[in-house]
């Protein structure tokens, strides 16, 4: 702890994310030990998501109350209004809570004058969000893990595991609060915590070890990525999200530096906001060797990028609720005469207004069958995991939800009243078929 602080030097006020379990209880009662030693000061600050049963939640603040008054320190107490709730829809529950909760955090380091954030996560937590990665497609910078200091936030027991912590509260006799959704399988850091690794450390008992070293490659191989991409492809800001770099520059260069030079203005556009931008969409620019004047490069997730003259400009793309060309899907319209019941076709006549698409909202509902069902009920039902809802295609047109199309991933279809086909074999009706890519 002591060498870890040594390389932040000019830490003097630092705001403690303390939810009272094992990893925060362990890094306060570190800090708490050796705050003189390092001449530092220490601000305990809780976030209530309201997310779990209240009884629970008493408990857990009275306890965190004790232990901030046993240790007198000043204790900063957070509660969700419905700001999970309003960004849900977009980014979903997981990476709501985690938004609302990193908003408080900066509230409460302006108010307190904090020059950094300090969060207990640990080794177990690096090789979680690693395997999570992988799976989800993520690139080479994803798998350099979780990074022990960035910026203002910091991370002392990042090399830690989590067994050792827990032997240390444990002679520390504070007793820790648990939270129980970590014990469930709702969420999907949960789900690879108590399913996925359990099983991956049954057939390969070194994979912490050899994840580690492959993310201490992966990162070693970034750097020098991340490197050349900022010397050979240079994005302008023009302000208003438009961004520029020389189109001749950005054509000569070789394709991981490309890939790379649309990931780093993708950062620049999103400012800071937890967005992700998939592979399989960003590598489409590797398909054109050259673009004429005027032609889009790129267009899609809220941005376009197109040649003008010998220069590639970014704009933000007014219509990204329109996700045809996207998600992974593509829309064709055609005459049929029989309805199958894995596809939805949606009849030409039966639109009103525009047809378009975009993630489910807070509120939503689709009449179905003559029962009015709101549609995070019907994701509750299908199960859908809460960080996949915002994928699910939802087809509306002027008068609202027509469609839900769960089976792109693999989830049921729920058709709306006002366009549902009845079957009238031989007869021909011009449709709308929603059909998944598969490039």
């Amino acid at each position: 702890m002591i060498d870890y602080f040594s390389q932040i030097p000019d830490a003097r006020k630092i705001l403690l994310g303390f939810s009272g379990g094992p990893d925060s209880m362990c890094l306060m009662l570190l800090l708490d030990e050796l705050k003189e030693q390092l001449n530092i000061e220490i601000i305990l600050a809780y976030y209530n998501h309201m997310l779990r049963p209240q009884d629970e939640l008493s408990k857990e603040l009275s306890f965190i109350r004790k232990i901030a008054d046993q240790y007198k320190l000043p204790l900063e107490i957070g509660t969700d209004s419905g700001r999970i709730e309003e960004l849900s829809a977009e980014i979903g529950e997981e990476g709501a809570a985690r938004k609302a909760r990193y908003e408080f955090f900066e509230q409460t380091m302006k108010k307190y004058g904090c020059d950094h954030l300090a969060l207990a996560h640990n080794l177990d937590d690096t090789v979680e969000t690693l395997v999570m990665r992988f799976f989800k497609g993520s690139g080479i910078g994803g798998m350099m893990g979780i990074p022990d200091q960035r910026e203002y936030i910091i991370r002392p027991l990042s090399s830690c595991p989590k067994s050792v912590i827990l032997d240390y509260v444990e002679q520390c006799r504070t007793g820790y609060s648990l939270d129980t959704t970590n014990l469930g399988t709702d969420y999907l850091r949960n789900r690879v915590r108590n399913l996925l690794l359990p099983q991956i450390r049954e057939i390969f008992p070194s994979c912490t070890k050899t994840l580690l070293d492959f993310s201490d490659k992966a990162s070693m191989t970034y750097s020098f990525i991340k490197e050349q991409t900022a010397k050979l492809v240079v994005w302008q800001d023009l302000g208003n999200g438009i961004f520029s770099t020389s189109y001749s520059n950005f054509m000569a260069c070789p394709d991981v530096i490309k890939i790379e030079a649309v990931y780093s203005c993708f950062d620049l556009f999103a400012k800071g906001e937890n967005r992700e931008l998939p592979y399989r969409f960003v590598r489409t620019v590797l398909d054109k060797k050259s673009v004429r004047r005027g032609a889009l490069l790129l267009k899609g997730y809220g941005f376009k990028i197109r040649r003008h003259g010998d220069s590639l400009e970014w704009y933000p793309d007014k219509e990204n609720n329109k996700i045809y060309n996207n998600r992974g899907f593509s829309v064709e319209k055609s005459l049929v005469s029989l309805c199958k019941k894995d596809d939805i076709w949606i009849p030409v006549d039966g639109v009103q207004g525009e047809l378009f698409f975009r993630s489910w909202k807070n509120g939503d509902y689709i009449i179905s069958g003559g029962i009015r069902k709101k549609l995070k009920k019907i994701f509750s039902e299908w199960q859908v995991p809460v960080e996949m809802r915002s994928a699910v295609p939802i087809i509306c047109d002027s008068r609202g939800v027509i469609a839900v199309w769960g089976g792109l991933y693999g989830y049921r279809n729920r058709v709306s009243d006002l366009i549902r086909l009845e079957d009238k074999s031989g007869e021909d009706r011009e449709v709308y078929i929603l059909k998944a890519r598969q490039d």
